[in-house]
């Protein structure tokens, strides 16, 4: 199974190309991953959590 994950820092941004690349390497879009309206420096992300549980379900309780 293949993650995908894409972060844009505001609404405004488009997800257009971070999406085509992951679904050039194979991501289902199903299994792509995002976050919006977090910068580079805002450490809180759901979407790498979100991630990492799917892929080991004994750490959902992050």
């Amino acid at each position: 199974m293949k993650i995908g994950y894409a972060r844009a820092s505001t609404n405004e941004q488009d997800l257009t190309a971070q999406r085509n690349a992951l679904l050039t390497l194979g991501v289902e879009e199903k299994q792509i991953l995002v976050d919006h309206r977090l910068t580079g420096t805002n450490r809180v992300r759901p979407g790498p959590r979100e991630a990492i549980a799917v892929c080991r379900p004994e750490i959902r309780s992050w």
